[in-house]
């Protein structure tokens, strides 16, 4: 990415990750907040699933998060109102592709699972990996997710951006609020914005690169389940709460009602995240397993 012109900061994606729609509602209100962050760029605050908000839940019909993809922004008069309001923020931010409007996204969210400060990059865009970077040095809790998404495929909101940073924060129960969490994330929007302007002005690109950790994605796995998908076991109390924990081929995983261990059967070390993520249960999904890589960006 050349330059950074334009940045989307958005929160309330899902209804009741309350994190980024106070960001939202503060910086909507006190604009001396982050304007003077990056004042090469035009930035606009965005609450992206109103309804849900509303409600105080993960959505109203569907998924706002995974509605994003060309196949459903095409549909004619959908139905479901988080489509709907997909179109719209498409045709305001977008459109999705190489004609779009906006630079970056930064999209806020809350996880129940205890990844701290997860910085999830779909692309290896030179700006997102080279501030991600800084941040992991400054933040103690932070670390890099690389989720590598077709984006045109993919159905995140970010990815109508050129470039996209969605923030996972947590651990934070749904329909709450923690003050820690929620100044911590409003620190690293900021110096998100601040290295946005460092890149403009071209210093972000002198400095030396970063050795780091990244968690690339590797594949979802569901609860162990009986033929009639009922739930036999629960996440291991060695793994529970501790992502991004090695887990080696054979270590206990799950633990059955009656005391039992499940391993780990895959050939490989592991490094779970998104471990039992409460959304997920409608999804299948008991965790995220990633490979760890150390590199420099």
């Amino acid at each position: 990415m050349s330059s950074i012109k334009t940045i989307v900061i958005s929160g309330g994606t899902h209804g009741n990750e309350l994190t980024g729609i106070k960001l939202f509602e503060k910086w909507s209100s006190h604009k001396e907040c982050y304007a003077d962050r990056c004042p090469s760029a035009s930035i606009a605050l965005v609450h992206t699933n109103i309804e849900a908000s509303k409600i105080c839940r993960r959505y109203a019909d569907i998924d706002l998060n995974r509605s994003f993809s060309n196949k459903l922004l095409a549909l004619n008069a959908p139905n479901a109102y988080e489509i709907r309001r997909a179109q719209e923020l498409n045709q305001k931010y977008g459109p999705k592709g190489p004609q779009t409007k906006t630079d970056l996204i930064i999209d806020v969210h809350n996880t129940e699972a205890n990844m701290g400060l997860c910085l999830i990059l779909s692309t290896r865009d030179p700006f997102t990996m080279r501030a991600s970077a800084e941040l992991v040095c400054e933040f103690s809790t932070a670390h890099i997710y690389y989720q590598p998404e077709e984006r045109g495929e993919s159905p995140y909101f970010g990815t109508i951006a050129k470039a996209d940073i969605c923030l996972e924060v947590g651990p934070q129960n749904h329909g709450t609020i923690r003050a820690d969490l929620f100044e911590q994330t409003e620190k690293i929007v900021i110096r998100y914005l601040e290295l946005a302007e460092e890149w403009n002005r071209g210093v972000l690109q002198q400095k030396p690169k970063k050795k780091v950790s990244v968690f690339t994605q590797y594949k979802d796995i569901d609860y162990p389940r009986d033929p009639q998908k009922n739930i036999l076991a629960m996440i291991h109390q060695n793994i529970q709460g501790k992502d991004y924990l090695e887990v080696k081929p054979g270590m206990p995983m799950f633990r059955t009602f009656d005391g039992k261990d499940v391993p780990y059967s895959g050939e490989r070390s592991v490094w779970p995240i998104f471990i039992h993520e409460g959304s997920y249960y409608e999804k299948h999904i008991a965790m995220s397993l990633t490979l760890k890589t150390e590199e420099e960006w």
